[in-house]
């Protein structure tokens, strides 16, 4: 099968396209099997794993599930709304864009231990905490719950992210001529808590993706830490590294 009309994609991002138009305008209609790995390789010409690459893509828009031994069923028609963060330079990974802060919660707090040692921070420390939902302006669905902690000369500032609704490191940059020397990020999987649930729209113990940013100043002291809960398929982060070639 001739994959011309999606000609300059990756082979797999070409056919997942190719099978989504045919979820999508209906030739595949929501329980139908689409064909084998093996006959899906021989229609497009690939590998295995270039088909299966494609569909784990439509697997992760929602399109089908797959299920070892009973093939790959389709199971709705459009793509779900999922948020991409294209990541190509230090201040689109720090950012979300397109999105609005809706506050839940905010005061001073002293870090007890085992809220110190999630946030690797010391414990007994005080902190302004701003807590909510970023939620996305294009789909209106909660991106995530975020936690927001920055050092407490820093509360006024912190507090125009209720207006603005950019991120809190670049309202404190401007504010106060803060110079981020380091920004550390971590990723790791969780589930939304019971209380949470509610908040972003999803079952108590659903999958979640945990991000721990923290954001270190010049006089290395760490000036702000925010922690964001994403439900599963609600984000994606989508990073691209070039490499630097230097003539000799």
């Amino acid at each position: 099968m001739s994959l011309a009309q999606n000609e300059g994609l990756p082979r797999y991002q070409a056919i997942a396209a190719e099978l989504r138009t045919e979820i999508v305008s209906g030739a595949l209609d929501i329980g139908a099997m689409l064909p084998t790995e093996m006959e899906l390789c021989g229609l497009y010409d690939v590998s295995r794993y270039t088909v299966r690459a494609a569909l784990r893509q439509l697997r992760e828009e929602g399109l089908v599930s797959m299920r070892r031994g009973s093939g790959t069923r389709v199971v709705a028609k459009a793509p779900k709304d999922t948020y991409v963060q294209s990541v190509n330079s230090l201040s689109e990974l720090l950012r979300y864009p397109d999105t609005t802060f809706e506050l839940s919660d905010s005061g001073t707090v002293t870090l007890a231990p085992a809220n110190a040692e999630r946030l690797s921070l010391p414990p007994g420390s005080s902190w302004f905490r701003i807590s909510g939902i970023r939620r996305s302006n294009e789909s209106g669905l909660p991106i995530c719950w975020q936690e927001i902690f920055v050092i407490p000369e820093y509360e006024a500032t912190a507090r125009r992210l209720l207006t603005e609704h950019g991120p809190v490191h670049r309202i404190i940059e401007s504010a106060h001529q803060e110079v981020i020397a380091q920004a550390q990020l971590e990723m790791s999987a969780s589930q939304v808590s019971a209380d949470l649930a509610d908040r972003l729209d999803v079952e108590p113990g659903s999958a979640a993706m945990t991000i721990t940013r923290r954001y270190t100043a010049q006089d290395e002291r760490v000036f702000e830490t925010t922690v964001s809960v994403h439900p599963e398929g609600r984000f994606v982060y989508s990073l691209e590294m070039t490499r630097e070639w230097t003539a000799t």
